[in-house]
């Protein structure tokens, strides 16, 4: 019997240049960052940073949400 791996997304944290941050889901990193190019590239303030591209951990993501408060 063979077993399927099923595919699931990740949520992808990024940052932008200059400081701030957002998420993607996707199955690859490649298409995280295919996906926020798109999503920012006529956005002048938002400019994201390539190289921060992580999947998301729930330590992460806690670090990143206490900058809220």
């Amino acid at each position: 019997m063979a077993v399927t791996k099923e595919r699931k997304r990740k949520e992808y944290l990024f940052n932008f240049e200059g400081g701030g941050w957002n998420s993607e889901f996707a199955f690859t990193k490649k298409q995280a960052k295919s996906q926020a190019k798109n999503k920012y590239a006529n956005d002048k303030k938002c400019v994201v940073n390539f190289n921060s591209f992580r999947v998301s951990t729930p330590e992460d993501y806690q670090n990143l949400l206490s900058l809220f408060y």
